[in-house]
């Protein structure tokens, strides 16, 4: 096997060595009378964050997209209290504040301010 990047459990190989600028490396690494190498079965596993998705139509977290939606096509509605009168832009249980330096700054109300 050309190009492997491991050995197998309890593989034995033949190999010359030849010193490098990274140090000792092995060269001509071949199993035991010339036979090829079998390389390590152990794959490791990908490790990918796992991202919660998203429904942009019906605004479930749910294993589908919108164009894979089973509601069919829902009508726009705001994304912080999901009602259909008004868009995330406008929604009333968001608050304009000024801060002390003068600056204007944009939040959401907490659930204790808005009850």
């Amino acid at each position: 096997m050309s190009g492997f990047r491991s050995l197998g459990e309890q593989e034995e190989v033949e190999f010359e060595c030849q010193r490098t600028p990274r140090g000792l490396e092995a060269t001509r690494v071949s199993g035991r009378q010339g036979e090829s190498c079998h390389g390590s079965t152990y794959r490791p596993r990908i490790n990918r964050r796992t991202r919660r998705m998203r429904c942009y139509n019906c605004g479930e977290f749910a294993n589908h997209i919108a164009s894979e939606c089973s509601l069919g096509p829902q009508p726009k509605r705001c994304h912080r209290c999901r009602s259909e009168d008004h868009l995330h832009a406008d929604c009333p249980h968001r608050h304009v504040t000024s801060t002390s330096d003068g600056s204007i700054s944009t939040g959401s109300q907490s659930k204790s301010e808005a009850t």
